[in-house]
């Protein structure tokens, strides 16, 4: 699953490059003992990094641990997940060097607060308004 991110200008909607030049962001968070990465540089961990880095979590959203669609892909992710407080899906990773579980949300909210990033770098002032949309997997439009 990728990201796109794409802001408004006077001559129509521009799809904007992050920090890699690339236009396209994949929707991975890695997590590690010293920080945490977001995106190309999360992607390039999916080897070294396997247990601790995360793609493809937008299919939890909503959706309860003991949900039978979660419960059937528990086995063939590289991840682990868990059952948070509410009953709702989790992911479980060692970061900082303490094992953790971050609500989907809270992994979600990262990956957008990286777009935002991108987003206002490419507008060179903060962004207060966005569009999410999921065609064709995550993208933010009209930052």
């Amino acid at each position: 699953m990728n990201c796109y991110v794409a802001v408004a200008r006077a001559g129509g909607i521009e799809t904007v490059a992050n920090e890699y030049s690339d236009r396209c962001t994949p929707a991975c968070v890695s997590f590690g003992p010293r920080n945490r990465s977001i995106g190309a540089a999360a992607k390039s961990q999916v080897v070294t990094n396997c247990k601790n880095t995360v793609q493809g979590f937008k299919k939890f959203h909503g959706r309860a641990f003991s949900d039978p669609y979660v419960q059937s892909l528990k086995n063939s992710l590289v991840y682990d997940i868990a059952q948070m407080p509410t009953g709702t899906t989790g992911i479980k990773v060692m970061y900082m060097e303490e094992e953790k579980v971050f609500s989907i949300e809270q992994v979600t909210a990262m990956l957008l607060t990286k777009l935002k990033e991108t987003a206002e770098s490419a507008l060179k002032k903060p962004v207060a308004d966005c569009v999410v949309s999921s065609y064709s997997g995550l993208c933010c439009c009209g930052w």
